[in-house]
Order: C-alpha cells, then sequence, then structure tokens
C-alpha cells in the first residue's frame, strides 16, 4: 500500500490534477489542497488504483 504524507484518505477525495510538480485535489467537501511529492509516479497510481478521477484525462463534453 502507498504511504504518505497526505493527511486525507481516497474515500474523501473527488477529482485530480497534476500540474508540473504538484497535484491539485479537489475533496468530496468541496475543499481544493495542493500536495507536492518526490515520488510522483507512485502517488498517481494510488490515486487512479482508488478511482479518484484524474481531470487531465476527462474527455470534454460538448
Amino acid at each position: 500500500m502507498f504511504t504518505t504524507n497526505f493527511p486525507y484518505p481516497a474515500e474523501e477525495l473527488s477529482a485530480f490534477i497534476l500540474s508540473i510538480d504538484t497535484f491539485i485535489i479537489s475533496l468530496k467537501s468541496g475543499q481544493v489542497v495542493k500536495h507536492a511529492t518526490k515520488d510522483i509516479e507512485s502517488f498517481y497510481q494510488w490515486l487512479v488504483v482508488n478511482n479518484v478521477r484524474d481531470i487531465a484525462r476527462q474527455k470534454l463534453v460538448g
């Protein structure tokens, strides 16, 4: 299991986007938080495995 200093469980996360080296994450509460980590790939995979929506990969509906 991925471990980090990220203080929120996956169940509280709604969506995310990676901007350069910082994750910008929307919580289900409506709050937006930033998270920087040295292990970007592992954190990204943790988000994907936990079905957190990747905004960058979401298709625009026209």
